[in-house]
């Protein structure tokens, strides 16, 4: 069953149909007598630890013995941001046996999933992205999505809708989401909902503006911090795999603010890339890098200290997929600039640009 009553610029009413809905749908579940998990994606970001963690909580409230889990290890950002407002993130929890009951936050994908999620029985999708083959594989399953900036928006719709209190503890764990995944409400896929709910949350908490953007300042360095970090581990800091088609790809997300060393980190990437591909049994493996450079115009440097250079798009195919790679990352980015880089003068997003470009592609190399 799909709930998406709410679209990119509203926010929900009371007395909204979907009131109503939601909370019945709720109580019909088949929660059986164990532990319902709560999982965001794996290599999991700010959005997907704070949404698994609001949402528990309010399955919770609603009478139900759900926990938020991390199917990989959290970020540096994530560590910040919790230690900063005084949270603590799920417990790690790498697997889960067969009939094991799944709620998912932020994502839709059996790739991004904990692993046994095929063998789990999934009872919501919580997301903000576009369908993923979940969804196509069992239709019972009860889905809210919202095409807002963050996950953590769409829940503070449910808590309204549940009528459950918004305590501290869950306003502050909201509030870190949509910093985060909005970027303080700078990205392109901000919403006014978005805007509404962070402003809302910020005054419940008392917190200034200054503080609120003082925090988001040191989340943000802190996120881009790749000292004392390997080039596997810069690769996978924010990386998510898809399956489209009949490919299996990942797709790295990194943002380089030294464009004089851009080189050397492209070299480390494509070293990396085959061990990556085989451990994560991965066909064809894209790593976005955005590149910035100082601003040096003493008018703008103030307010934008960085300037985009655009984005960079390494693409690797496993033995006997280079050529397939090559066909697709140039059907998607254009004409590769150096082998095994594209370049967009537009800084690209792995969401909203990035995985729709590259699903027409390979749905265009599928048979008729």
């Amino acid at each position: 069953m799909i709930c998406a009553c709410s679209d990119k610029d509203s926010s929900v009413e009371p007395g909204c149909a979907c009131d109503t809905e939601f909370i019945e749908s709720i109580a019909a579940m088949d929660w059986g007598d164990d532990t319902t998990f709560v999982f965001g994606h794996k290599t999991p970001d700010v959005d997907a630890v704070t949404s698994s963690l609001a949402y528990a909580a309010l399955m919770r409230s609603m009478g139900h013995n759900a926990v938020a889990k991390v199917s990989s290890p959290v970020n540096r950002e994530t560590e910040l941001v919790a230690e900063r407002l005084g949270f603590k993130v799920p417990e790690l929890m790498t697997s889960v046996p067969s009939g094991t009951r799944l709620i998912l936050t932020d994502h839709a994908e059996y790739a991004q999933s904990v692993d046994g999620a095929r063998d789990a029985k999934i009872l919501q999708i919580i997301d903000h992205h576009t369908p993923g083959d979940i969804e196509d594989a069992d239709s019972s399953i009860y889905v809210r999505r919202d095409y807002y900036g963050s996950t953590c928006t769409v829940i503070r719709h449910l808590y309204e809708e549940a009528e459950v209190k918004l305590d501290d503890e869950v306003a502050k764990i909201l509030l870190a989401g949509i910093l985060s995944d909005t970027r303080n409400l700078t990205k392109s896929n901000t919403t006014r909902a978005d805007t509404l709910i962070l402003k809302e949350l910020q005054e419940k908490l008392g917190l200034s503006t200054d503080s609120l953007e003082k925090l988001f300042k040191d989340m943000s360095e802190v996120a881009h911090d790749y000292s004392g970090m390997s080039a596997e581990e810069i690769f996978l800091v924010d990386y998510k795999d898809y399956d489209m088609g009949d490919f299996a790809m990942g797709i790295a997300s990194i943002i380089w603010y030294d464009e004089s060393s851009k080189e050397d980190l492209f070299k480390q990437l494509f070293d990396v890339m085959p061990k990556i591909a085989s451990e994560k049994e991965r066909d064809i493996l894209f790593a976005k890098v955005d590149v910035f450079k100082p601003n040096t115009d003493p008018e703008t440097m103030g307010e934008m200290p960085d300037l985009s250079v655009g984005s960079y798009i390494l693409y690797y195919g496993k033995e006997g997929l280079e050529d397939k790679a090559k066909e697709i990352a140039e059907a998607a980015f254009g004409k590769s600039v150096e082998e095994g880089i594209c370049y967009s003068a537009e800084k690209l997003s792995r969401k909203t640009d990035m995985v729709p470009m590259l699903t027409e592609v390979v749905k265009q190399l599928e048979p008729k």
